[in-house]
């Protein structure tokens, strides 16, 4: 499969757990890298606010206990998710780059 993100093409040729995995990671350091310095410093602000949310706390653990690599897949899904919720309900002018980064997620989180 091909990836576009953000006007950049990255390929993603995702067959097993483990290159799921990768893909899912270069296209969140995909995403990240095409930011501008003022979002990129809103978004480590949110970032620095949910972590200690219940629901980021718990997510973050799921990942980390997850005992198989289709269910650390399914527990990134999940976490990606939650953070993009939980970073537009702290800083709602975020809501475009958030929404990017839905869109090249869903290529890769299919």
């Amino acid at each position: 499969m091909v990836l576009v993100v953000l006007g950049s093409s990255l390929q993603a040729q995702a067959q097993s757990p483990q290159q799921v995995l990768a893909a899912m990671e270069k296209c969140r350091e995909q995403v990240i890298s095409q930011l501008s310095f003022s979002e990129k410093l809103k978004m480590k602000a949110a970032m620095g606010t949910i972590q200690g949310n219940p629901k980021f706390v718990a997510a973050s653990k799921a990942v980390s206990n997850a005992p198989t690599p289709e269910d650390q897949i399914q527990a990134r899904r999940a976490l990606a998710q939650l953070k993009l919720d939980l970073i537009e309900q702290q800083d709602p002018s975020l809501k475009p780059v958030i929404d990017n980064i839905r869109a090249a997620q869903s290529a890769v989180l299919r």
